[in-house]
């Protein structure tokens, strides 16, 4: 005979309902019931519900609408996630409903429930029965654990080979259990034999089903085949309700997004906001990308960078926006050239239309760099100079006068000229951003580039200085220094000369030896002074070239020293 049967509840009979439901009811007649209370399952179910709203909930507010954060679209692993936490959320909700409906169709707590006569799971509308009239053998299990009790587990052995566990984790429980099932078993049996029928249909609740030979029972299925039904009426459904709400969801919450990253990005009128949508965007990217190059334009003019809007020429080659770039740089260049001429000396017409011609190649070239150039004296210059010195010393009455010649070579002017750098490249980086006009030291400038070109002679003065600690002399240099600017393609070139002369006097620092004996002033020293009195006296000379004595560059010049 059969040993497991299922019914559809609603399909019972009105008096098997009645009296299974007092049957649970009673004491009398139930040895066992597995239940959970009504609060403490619906406060985990409802916890789990609420838990996985609330993780779907962040999830999909995470970064919502933000163009340059939210990625969402291409985290395609994000609808395993929903559907995991849609899966949660569905089935508690799906276990809440049914709870409330089972419990106002039962009124009693759905569960595992042992009569004498049946072991009944009836957790859901299809009631699960195992007949223990085919009971062969019951085992009691306690498990323990380290010493401590974990379990016991009741193994029903029936008469076709089946088995099945109930598990009780309640010791005392567990002892009441048994022996209430075989103290009630026997009081079955002697009902069965007294004809006590009141209390058999305590004892088997399912007595007028047995009686119908269980035809209300359906049909027995195989255990893996009760199992695939199982999953396919519950778990396997949910999963499947699950993926497809979490597909939807994704989408929906993306297309929702995409819309908020849109908006946001056009209110916001950054090419942050542009780029990120471009990047992490679906549904409006050609618009995006066509608006991008003006959105950038709009942005980096606000910044008054000639660099930024030169970048732009190249990142947007055949955008719209180039002639508003080109007209951009061409205020910026008029502006640093209107600044420049507040400040310059307006007298010199020459000067001005050539920084005019400098600065308009600079714009049309897109290149801001001005190279400063020396030409040096010559070795045969340098020589001459020293035969001339040579000759002189005839007029000094037996004074040797000190070769100059090496004091002036290219080792040593290098630092000097550098001095004349960055004093030009202080005083005109006032007025002129790097990026409009940038002067820079560069000795090897081709004729292609636009240059300040500083050729300078040493030639005596006439002049002859002398110490009173040495018998030696040295002669007084003058520096003349021709300067233009160079450039390219300009018809008229700006040229100025300058002349500085040897001081009357200076002083010149050197120890003396530990004994008090003077030792002679480092030649190389006496020529360097010199020079750099000389290069010193250059220095004001060109800011006075360019700059008004009462501009603020010159003060400002005057007072750094340069």
């Amino acid at each position: 005979m059969r040993v497991f049967y299922q019914f559809d509840y609603d399909a019972l009979p009105r008096n098997v309902k009645k009296h299974l439901a007092r049957s649970v009811k009673s004491p009398d007649f139930l040895v066992h019931g597995q239940v959970t209370a009504n609060a403490r399952w619906y406060f985990l179910h409802v916890t789990l519900l609420a838990v996985c709203s609330f993780f779907i909930f962040l999830t999909a507010a995470a970064h919502f609408g933000d163009p340059i954060n939210d990625i969402a679209w291409h985290k395609t692993g994000l609808i395993t996630w929903y559907a995991i936490l849609f899966f949660g959320a569905v089935y508690a909700g799906h276990a809440i409903w049914q709870r409330m409906q089972l419990s106002a169709k039962f009124r009693f707590l759905p569960g595992h429930y042992l009569f004498p006569l049946a072991l009944v799971d009836i957790r859901s509308n299809k009631i699960a029965v195992h007949d223990l009239a085919q009971l062969r053998k019951l085992d009691a299990t306690h498990h323990e654990n380290n010493g401590r009790y974990k379990k016991t587990v009741f193994s029903f052995s029936f008469n076709d080979g089946t088995r099945k566990d109930l598990v009780i984790t309640n010791l005392n429980q567990a002892e009441i259990a048994l022996e209430k099932f075989n103290t009630y078993k026997t009081k079955a049996r002697n009902a069965f034999h007294d004809r006590d029928i009141a209390s058999l249909y305590g004892f088997d609740p399912f007595l007028d089903v047995r009686k119908n030979k269980w035809r209300e029972a359906l049909a027995t299925t195989s255990l893996p085949k009760r199992i695939l039904t199982l999953l396919i009426e519950l778990k396997v459904v949910l999963l499947m309700l699950a993926i497809l709400i979490a597909a939807v969801f994704w989408y929906g919450r993306n297309a929702a997004s995409d819309k908020k990253m849109y908006l946001n990005a056009k209110q916001s009128q950054t090419e942050a906001a542009y780029l990120g949508y471009l990047a992490n965007g679906k549904f409006k990217l050609a618009e995006m990308q066509a608006e991008l190059p003006r959105v950038v334009f709009n942005e980096v003019q606000k910044k008054h960078s000639v660099t930024l809007l030169r970048q732009l020429k190249r990142r947007f080659p055949q955008s719209d926006i180039l002639p508003d770039v080109a007209e951009e740089i061409h205020l910026l260049y008029d502006s640093a050239l209107q600044k420049f001429r507040a400040q310059a000396v307006n007298s010199d017409t020459g000067m001005i239309k050539s920084m005019e011609q400098l600065l308009k190649f600079a714009e049309e070239h897109d290149n801001p760099n001005v190279a400063i150039s020396f030409n040096r004296p010559t070795e045969n210059d340098l020589s001459q100079l020293d035969i001339f010195l040579k000759l002189k010393e005839n007029k000094l009455r037996g004074m040797k006068i000190i070769p100059a010649a090496k004091y002036f070579a290219d080792n040593s002017a290098a630092t000097r000229e550098t001095r004349i750098v960055d004093g030009m490249r202080s005083a005109f980086s006032s007025i002129f951003p790097n990026d409009v006009l940038a002067f820079n030291a560069n000795p090897a400038a081709k004729d292609n580039v636009p240059r300040l070109l500083i050729a300078y002679q040493i030639e005596p003065s006439g002049k002859v200085y002398t110490s009173d600690k040495q018998d030696d002399a040295f002669v007084g240099l003058v520096m003349r220094f021709k300067a233009a600017i160079l450039v390219p393609n300009a018809k008229d070139r700006w040229k100025f000369d300058l002349e500085v002369e040897p001081p009357d006097s200076f002083n010149v620092d050197y120890k003396t030896s530990s004994r008090d004996v003077l030792h002679r002033a480092p030649e190389g020293q006496v020529y360097a002074v010199m020079a750099e009195r000389a290069f010193d006296k250059l220095a004001n000379k060109i800011n006075a070239a360019f700059f008004r004595p009462d501009s603020a560059v010159f003060m400002r010049q005057v007072k750094n020293g340069q």
